[in-house]
């Protein structure tokens, strides 16, 4: 199975706008990485600084399977060049023309839509998941650690996306 990896880029936004601790949140992400691992599936991630390239570490230290990074090679606008040392903590990349691609691409790209913290970016490629569900027919199930984020998401997001939240990995380990 394919997780896709979502959270934010600044880590510092769960720490502020959470209860959760720097140490809760390094121990959350070492234990995702150690159980999807562990369980021998693979994971695709934008490779950039923040959550899923964290993950992806944590992963790839127990023995993780596979990365996939989703890279926009073409982008003319933004490049690739800030995330050009990230790079090296993938095993494969998914190449899109641009970074407004990559929402598209990154949230249905696994089976889970694994999300660890929310941002712009993040609403950003959820809100794909409609447009995947409704035209292509792809039901990514979207799981939302529930502890690394202020308040659920709207009933009016809920409504299209509809979103499991889970508060730990033992319930993470249930359903991968």
């Amino acid at each position: 199975m394919r997780i896709s990896l979502l959270g934010p880029g600044d880590l510092t936004k769960i720490l502020r706008f959470t209860k959760l601790s720097e140490q809760e949140l390094k121990k959350l992400v070492e234990d995702i990485g150690k159980i999807i691992a562990e369980k021998g599936h693979e994971i695709v991630i934008i490779p950039n600084k923040g959550i899923p390239i964290e993950i992806a570490k944590a992963y790839k230290k127990n023995k993780g399977k596979k990365v996939y990074g989703i890279v926009p090679t073409k982008d003319k606008d933004f490049g690739i060049k800030h995330i050009e040392p990230y790079l090296q903590f993938i095993d494969e990349k998914i190449e899109v023309g641009t970074w407004y691609e990559t929402a598209s691409k990154i949230a249905s790209s696994g089976e889970i839509c694994l999300v660890v913290g929310l941002s712009p970016g993040v609403m950003r490629a959820l809100a794909v998941l409609k447009f995947h569900k409704k035209y292509r027919e792809n039901e990514t199930k979207a799981i939302l650690f529930k502890n690394t984020i202020s308040s659920p998401l709207q009933p009016e997001i809920e409504e299209e996306i509809p979103i499991t939240y889970i508060k730990t990995t033992k319930e993470l380990e249930k359903i991968i």
